[in-house]
């Protein structure tokens, strides 16, 4: 029994020493694998990924549209690189079939700088590599850790190289930083949410991450002050999102996933209810410069969820007793108004004109419009004005934070309002003149691209946009914005979010106008 005992106990030490020994050769043998992924991710929340292939790195040499969006100079440089350096044999053979990242992150003033960053299979020998590199009439100048290297074509670049890890930059601090630090535990779990997505897309052409925590920083170099309006979404958001790139030469689409981090988010009360067909865009003006609409599938359903967010930003007494206050001076019931005739849709949008108004869709707005006199001052025949602060806060929240008192006007099922009276006015005059954004062609463009479908919408226009982006953004991108060769003739930019069992089914549209070939 002895021997049957000293013969197990030898048996499960040895399992247990081979697979520690195993798992401990396992993972050393994966470690270096995520040095270009940490590399990327740090301090960066925009990082793209592609394998270094060649037939894909000559599909993005016909890619007209990166250019555009990353901007001349910039593009220049990445095919100097792809020339030179990527596609030298000696560099080729080290990275072949590896990911590459490329990672924007703030630099000094108005500057954002890049970080590629990859790995080799094995070793890099720096001996090698500077070797295959001067064969190449590549200047090389090393300082330290970094290296300053110069194409045939005179563009410069900094080199770093450690262990298995291959860094390139436009300016040597990202280089320096990586190599002389251990990497911000704080990015463990944006490289986990990238690692666990990429399984996923093996066969997508390239990819792009987002971490929003770190987008702020990153536009301070484009917007001067805070991210406001319809900005806010950017705005320290706890959220991930990885997209695959679809390939076209007419569009940039971006098709994939966003994961909001942050249970109390208010973007979080829509990440489980089922997508809606979107319909309240079909009253905004033509002259609209952007817009946030959300769609919920009832109000009941919904209200479970606004109620913990309330309870969580300690609003949920303050807006108990204000419903008690108004329900007894005025001897109304609140709960018969909103909460009964709101259908499902609401929105945010700005004019180009810069009036900011806002827009909830109803079941019968004549109804509620009678049951609103007692609660409103006649402005003029049509247009009235709240009595009460925070009456449209109390029951939708965040979106209706900055209506206080506001005017507004009842008109087929719709209840629209501002802070303002003029821009109620300019409403009614564009919306009984047909003159809708739904009626443009550029519109028209857009949403034949996308899902009708969805919960969280962000939109854009570009033309409308003009004298606004001229007001909130620094010259050179306000310069790059209004090129032939930047983003001109782009039309808008979309964020669309569909609720998936706690996620969001996502798509990000950058979108051109419609090439129509004519008959001959």
């Amino acid at each position: 029994m002895k021997k049957i005992l000293v013969s197990i106990i030898v048996l499960l030490t040895a399992i247990v020493t081979m697979a520690y020994l195993y798992f401990s050769k396992l993972n050393k043998q994966h470690a270096p694998s995520d040095l270009s992924l940490y590399a990327a991710v740090n301090q960066s929340g925009f990082v793209f990924s592609f394998e270094n292939d060649k037939s894909i790195l000559d599909i993005f040499k016909g890619q007209n549209n990166f250019e555009e969006i990353i901007g001349e100079d910039k593009a220049k440089q990445m095919q100097s690189l792809k020339t030179f350096l990527l596609s030298s044999p000696g560099i080729n053979k080290l990275i072949h079939k590896q990911t590459v990242y490329l990672s924007f992150l703030a630099g000094t003033g108005k500057e954002i700088n890049y970080l590629l960053s990859t790995q080799s299979g094995t070793e890099v020998s720096k001996r090698q590599l500077f070797q295959s590199m001067k064969s190449g009439n590549i200047l090389l100048d090393s300082t330290g850790n970094t290296t300053k290297i110069t194409l045939p074509d005179s563009s410069i670049f900094y080199l770093g190289v450690k262990d298995h890890l291959i860094l390139l930059s436009n300016t040597p601090q990202p280089v320096k930083e990586i190599l002389s630090k251990t990497f911000d535990k704080k990015d463990d779990n944006f490289v986990a949410y990238i690692k666990s997505g990429s399984r996923f897309s093996k066969n997508s052409l390239a990819q792009l991450y987002l971490n929003f925590n770190r987008i702020p920083a990153i536009l301070k170099a484009v917007v001067p002050g805070k991210l406001t309006g319809e900005a806010a979404v950017l705005d320290h958001q706890d959220a991930f999102a990885s997209f695959s790139y679809n390939f076209s030469k007419e569009r940039v689409l971006f098709t994939g996933t966003t994961h909001l981090n942050d249970p109390h988010s208010y973007y979080q009360l829509f990440s489980e209810t089922p997508p809606q067909k979107i319909t309240i865009n079909t009253i905004l003006p033509e002259q609209t410069a952007n817009y946030s609409i959300y769609a919920v599938d009832s109000y009941a359903n919904w209200r479970k969820k606004l109620e913990p967010w309330f309870a969580y930003r300690k609003e949920d007494k303050k807006r108990a007793k204000l419903i008690e206050d108004i329900n007894l001076k005025y001897h109304l019931n609140l709960e018969a108004l909103f909460p009964k005739y709101f259908k499902n849709q609401f929105l945010n949008f700005q004019l180009g004109s810069r009036e900011k108004l806002a827009a909830i869709d109803l079941t019968n707005g004549d109804k509620l419009n009678q049951l609103l006199l007692d609660l409103s001052d006649n402005y003029s025949d049509e247009i009235k004005q709240f009595k009460e602060a925070d009456l449209l806060y109390t029951y939708f929240g965040m979106p209706f934070k900055a209506y206080k008192k506001p005017y507004y006007v009842i008109i087929d099922n719709y209840l629209v309002f501002s802070n303002y009276a003029a821009p109620i006015q300019t409403f009614l005059d564009d919306y009984r003149s047909n003159k809708l954004l739904v009626n443009t062609h550029a519109y028209t463009n857009v949403n034949n691209q996308l899902p009708n479908n969805s919960n969280l919408n962000f939109y854009v226009d570009h033309r409308n946009s003009a004298d606004l982006l001229t007001k909130n953004i620094y010259l050179p991108y306000l310069k790059h914005l209004q090129s032939e060769k930047g983003l001109k003739e782009y039309e808008a930019f979309v964020y669309q979010l569909s609720g998936d069992n706690g996620t969001f089914q996502s798509n990000i549209l950058l979108s051109k106008p419609l090439v129509i070939e004519k008959e001959f």
